[in-house]
C-alpha cells in the first residue's frame, strides 16, 4: 500500500463532498433540476412505474452511502471502459472489471469523466474511497475477460513499474491495486490458462503479471473459477446474517445448465470454433440473489458460436435461459450491436438494464428494441440505464419507441437493493465532478420474487 494514503482519501473525499454539502444546503442545484427536466417519464405518462421518484428528498444531496444490510451496485462511469464496485449486504466488496486504454487517440469515444486529468484505475480508486472511506482491502477482484476496456492495456496507462518481478503497466485493475490491496482474484483463464485455447489478447499478460506479483508481495490469492459453483464467491464478514448468494454461470463457452453439477462445453463439444477468436465468448458470468432479488452481469458475453453445419448454436440465448428472471441486468457488450438479443433478454426478463458506455458503437437500436420492447412492438416497464449516451448517436435515437425508457442524463448508475432484497432503487450520480451529488432517483420497485 503507498504510503500516501491518506492524502489520496483526503483529496478524493474532502473537496468534493464539501461542495456536495453545501449544494445539499442550498437545495436542489439548477444543475439536478435540468437534467430532471431532460427525463421524466412520468410526465408523458401519467401513472408510469418508471417516473422519477423523490420521496427521501435526495436529489441534489450527495449519495446517501452504503449501510449494513443493503446490496450496493455501482457502475463507475469514467468514459473509458466498464468499472463495477460491488457492496454486499454484510461490507464484502468486489472490484468487477476496471478499464483503460488509449482514449485519446478514438474518435469515436464518450468525454473522459469527470475530466482526462487523472488515468481510469485513479478514477475508480477514488470512487471506492468515496463509498467505502473505511475499507483499505477490495475482498474479490474480477476480470471478466482479457480486453483493455475491462482490464486495462498493457501500452497505455501511468506507466511501468520498476523493480518489481514482474514489471507491469499501471493500467486499469493494475492501477487500481496501487491504492488498495486485493483479496481474492478471478480470472477466466486460472490456473493454466490453456482453456478453450490457450489464445488471449495480448493483455492478459499485463494482467497476470500484476497477479504474480500482488501474489508475491500482498497476500493475494488466485482461485479457479467454477461454472456452476454456489457461493465460491460468499459473504466474508457475516455469512449467517442476511439470505445472499452467488451463482457462477459460464467462463470460457462453459455453461451451467442449472442442473447441479451439469455443464456444457460449447467448444469441446463443437470443435470447430477452436478457430475463432472473439474473447467475448469465453466472458465470466454470474447471478446475485439477494433475498428476492436477482442481478446479472456477465461482461462482454456475445459473439457467435456455431454447429457443425454453421448454424448459431445462440450462446447468448443459452444463458439467459440458464440465468432465468432477474430484476436487474447488465447489458452484455456494452449492448453492442452484437449482443443481447431477443432470446436473452425474453429469458431474463429485467425491469432495469444498466448499460457500460464508452463508445458511440454501444447502446444500439437493435438492442435497445429488444430489451425494451416485446414482439408485438409494446412497450415494457423498463429503464435503461447507460452511464454515458454519446452525441452522435442523436439522429439513430430520434423517434424511437424505447427512448421514453431510456436515461439519457448520463453518471454513474447505482441500484441499492434493500429491505432484505425486497426493494431496490435506481439512482443517478453526477460525473462530471467528484461530489457524488443525485442527479435522479427512481424507485422504490419491488422485486419480483417478493410478490410470489
Amino acid at each position: 500500500m503507498k504510503s500516501n494514503r491518506r492524502e489520496f482519501l483526503n483529496a478524493a473525499t474532502g473537496a468534493g463532498v464539501s461542495v456536495a454539502l453545501a449544494t445539499a444546503l442550498n437545495g436542489t442545484s439548477d444543475k439536478a433540476l435540468a437534467r430532471g427536466e431532460t427525463f421524466d417519464p412520468g410526465k408523458s405518462a401519467p401513472g408510469d412505474p418508471n417516473a422519477i421518484t423523490d420521496p427521501d428528498r435526495e436529489i441534489g444531496k450527495p449519495y446517501v452511502g452504503w449501510k449494513e444490510g443493503e446490496l450496493d451496485l455501482h457502475f463507475i462511469s469514467t468514459g473509458s471502459g466498464e468499472n463495477a464496485f460491488h457492496i454486499y449486504p454484510d461490507g464484502t466488496t468486489m472490484l468487477l472489471d476496471a478499464g483503460d486504454w488509449d482514449h485519446e487517440h478514438y474518435k469515436d469515444g464518450t468525454p473522459e469523466f469527470p475530466d482526462a486529468s487523472k488515468r481510469p484505475g485513479e478514477r475508480i480508486a477514488r470512487y471506492i474511497s468515496r463509498v467505502r472511506p473505511d475499507i483499505d482491502k477490495i475482498d474479490y477482484v474480477m476480470a471478466s475477460h482479457f480486453h483493455t476496456d475491462h482490464i486495462g492495456d498493457p501500452k497505455f496507462g501511468a506507466g511501468m513499474t520498476e523493480g518489481r518481478d514482474p514489471n507491469y503497466q499501471l493500467s486499469g485493475i493494475a492501477h487500481v491495486g496501487e491504492f488498495y490491496h486485493f483479496g481474492t482474484a478471478f480470472d477466466r483463464g486460472y490456473p493454466t490458462y490453456d482453456r478453450p485455447t490457450p489464445w488471449a489478447p495480448g493483455e492478459r499478460e499485463n494482467l497476470v503479471k500484476f497477479w504474480e506479483y500482488k501474489e508475491k508481495t500482498d497476500g493475494l490469492k488466485r482461485e479457479e473459477f467454477i461454472v456452476g459453483a454456489l457461493d465460491q464467491i460468499k459473504l466474508l464478514k457475516e455469512p449467517e446474517k442476511y439470505d445472499f448468494h452467488v451463482r457462477n454461470i459460464c467462463r470460457n463457452g462453459v455453461l451451467w445448465t442449472g442442473k447441479e453439477g451439469e455443464t456444457i462445453d460449447y467448444f469441446e463439444r463443437w470443435p470447430n470454433n477452436m478457430d475463432q477468436k472473439n474473447e467475448n465468448t469465453r466472458s465470466l458470468a454470474i447471478v446475485y440473489q439477494y433475498g428476492p432479488f436477482r442481478f446479472y452481469t456477465g461482461g462482454d458475453a456475445s459473439g457467435v458460436l456455431r454447429d457443425a453445419d454453421g448454424k448459431d448454436l445462440d450462446f447468448e440465448g443459452a444463458i439467459g435461459r440458464t440465468v432465468g428472471e432477474v430484476d436487474v441486468c447488465k447489458a452484455n457488450h456494452h449492448s453492442y450491436k452484437d449482443s443481447t438479443p431477443r432470446t436473452f433478454t425474453d429469458a431474463v426478463n429485467a425491469r432495469v438494464y444498466c448499460v457500460c458506455v464508452w463508445d458511440r458503437w454501444h447502446l444500439q437500436d437493435n438492442t435497445a428494441t429488444a430489451m425494451v420492447l416485446d414482439e408485438q412492438g409494446a412497450t415494457k416497464a423498463k429503464l435503461m440505464c447507460p452511464t454515458c449516451v454519446h452525441e452522435g448517436n442523436a439522429e439513430m435515437m430520434a423517434d424511437k419507441a424505447w427512448r421514453a425508457r431510456l436515461v439519457e442524463n448520463g453518471g454513474h448508475v447505482v441500484v441499492k437493493v434493500y429491505d432484505g432484497g425486497k426493494k431496490y432503487k435506481v439512482y443517478y450520480l453526477s460525473h462530471q465532478d467528484e461530489a457524488m451529488t443525485v442527479n435522479l432517483v427512481f424507485g422504490p420497485f419491488e422485486s419480483k420474487g417478493a410478490r410470489a
